[in-house]
């Protein structure tokens, strides 16, 4: 038989070869496309898994006592709707609010007023109290955010030593209230209020210094002005203003209230 193989056989082989060729290189180019895929999936992987950790830390800083100012978003234990001090029964018929920033003067003079009447109320179990503090005069302390310091210095108060503490040390707040355009009082003269009230000096130096709760008092704050409140003390009962906030309009409006 002759080994010369014809034409026709030529072409069909060649035509064959090309085929396989061409089989090998959509091979190589899957592969290459899987490879590139892979090698992308990782990248992003990579840049994903950079970006929790930075997460993680940024959140272990604000959590951090010792990380620095505004390192906690979280309200203090104890609070009551998020953003008051309590005092008296939650089940109480009649809810008291009271906006109030320790700046105010006018604040400071409801509280003498008032204070021991709300006291009273709260005894006897006939009122519930919000005590609703904000920081809307921080402009007027000479650049030191007093109201925020001094309202940060109650959460703190609240979260480490309880209601009974923080109601002693928001009412130290207002009898040793600064003047406004000073400075207000120092950091180590809010940690000493804050020992006076019955906390542990060790356990709130550190929060109160470093802010632990101002990022809770600016949502406060903000909270406040969303609801309308656009001055201090705005006194509620049962949702509704007094008129003027004298100590005969809040029992007049409590004692209506407890009659309905």
């Amino acid at each position: 038989m002759s080994k010369k193989q014809s034409r026709a056989t030529r072409l069909a082989n060649a035509q064959r070869a090309a085929e396989r060729a061409a089989a090998l290189r959509r091979e190589q180019e899957r592969k290459e496309r899987r490879r590139r895929v892979v090698v992308l999936g990782a990248a992003v992987l990579g840049v994903l898994v950079v970006v929790l950790v930075v997460a993680v830390l940024v959140q272990s800083m604000r959590d951090d006592p010792g990380g620095g100012p505004g390192q906690v978003a979280g309200a203090p234990d104890g609070v009551a709707d998020e953003y008051a001090l309590p005092l008296g029964p939650a089940q109480a018929p009649v809810t008291v609010e009271v906006y109030e920033d320790f700046l105010c003067p006018f604040c400071a003079r409801f509280e003498r007023t008032a204070g021991d009447a709300l006291q009273e109320y709260a005894d006897v179990g006939d009122v519930h109290v919000r005590f609703r503090t904000v920081a809307f005069l921080d402009g007027a302390s000479e650049g030191s955010e007093y109201s925020t310091r001094a309202m940060n210095a109650l959460g703190v108060v609240l979260d480490e030593a309880g209601q009974d503490a923080a109601v002693e040390m928001h009412d130290l707040l207002f009898a040793n209230q600064p003047a406004e355009g000073t400075t207000g009082l120092s950091d180590r003269q809010l940690v000493d209020l804050a020992v006076r009230a019955g906390a542990r000096r060790g356990a709130v130096a550190g929060p109160i210094e470093q802010r632990k709760f101002e990022q809770w008092v600016a949502e406060a704050t903000e909270a406040a002005s969303k609801s309308g409140v656009t001055g201090t003390p705005t006194v509620l009962v049962e949702g509704e203003p007094l008129e003027d906030n004298s100590l005969a309009s809040l029992q007049t409006a409590v004692d209506t209230a407890l009659d309905r």
